[in-house]
């Protein structure tokens, strides 16, 4: 009998398809053109080195996959660099992929990499500026046990870990922390599912899911991190959530414990950055 939680994450990494972008295009080779704009490119990388992956790097927790989807023409020195600072981290399967349906390759990729031996498959997504805490692939395998007696007929039920941090990039190059209790971003939520079942984390819209599925939301403690600068496709919705009040200084003690991340050194690399 199958028995365990299977847990797998996607992250888009600025990859061109059709569709899965609020921002709007003329065609194809205009979102290649934006996307692999070297500025942007060279910020969302920082985000990805700085903010994404020390988290993943050191999940309480290792048995999980993230699945890392980018353009098969990603252009360097910004692959190079991907690929070198994923390359301690076994859990993150790289996807180089030719342009197609945003949904399309998104299904083939977690399809791909389900486990039919599994009781259920957890999956959530994040962007490259977003990160989940140390302990997160942890919480939701013993969460299962709890969450999945509210699964519906068809065995699904979503997770919400929905306090995290909000880092607001400033006009003059300074990062702004802010903490928030949420619901229903997509950085902190996951879905249950069986492992054959056609559906897929990116078939609920995040904000709409409380609606579809069966929903849990837990705030007892920051769970995700959500960048938010001019790159974002969506600008976060500052006016749906509920601050939670943390002294300035200790927010970089918070980072750090949560999310493995060293947010003065990040601060001052993006600043530079910035700044030129």
């Amino acid at each position: 009998m199958p028995e365990g939680v299977q847990i797998q994450g996607l992250c888009r990494f600025s990859l061109p398809c059709t569709g899965g972008f609020k921002k709007y295009h003329e065609s194809l080779e205009d979102r290649r053109a934006a996307l692999y704009a070297p500025k942007r490119l060279d910020e969302r990388t920082l985000w990805f080195e700085y903010v994404f992956l020390p988290p993943l790097r050191a999940q309480t927790d290792a048995d999980f996959t993230m699945h890392l989807v980018l353009g098969e023409d990603f252009p360097d020195p910004w692959r190079s660099r991907v690929e070198a600072a994923i390359r301690d981290v076994p859990q993150i399967k790289a996807h180089w992929r030719a342009p197609d349906d945003h949904r399309a390759i998104c299904r083939d990729v977690l399809w791909g990499g389900r486990d039919a031996t599994r009781a259920v498959v957890a999956e959530f997504r994040l962007d490259d500026d977003d990160a989940v805490a140390i302990d997160y692939v942890q919480q939701l395998r013993r969460s299962w046990n709890k969450v999945g007696r509210l699964a519906n007929f068809h065995g699904r039920v979503a997770l919400d870990h929905g306090k995290g941090v909000v880092l607001e990039a400033q006009q003059d190059g300074t990062i702004k922390p802010h903490v928030f209790n949420t619901q229903c971003w997509s950085a902190g939520l996951a879905i249950y599912l069986r492992p054959e079942d056609e559906a897929i984390v990116m078939d609920f819209p995040h904000h709409k899911i409380w609606s579809r599925v069966p929903f849990v939301n837990l705030t007892d403690s920051v769970m995700f991190i959500r960048g938010d600068h001019d790159h974002n496709d969506a600008r976060t919705p500052f006016a749906a959530a509920l601050p939670v009040p943390v002294p300035d200084g200790d927010i970089a003690d918070v980072i750090q414990r949560r999310f493995a991340i060293d947010f003065p050194a990040f601060r001052a690399d993006w600043q530079a950055l910035v700044r030129g």
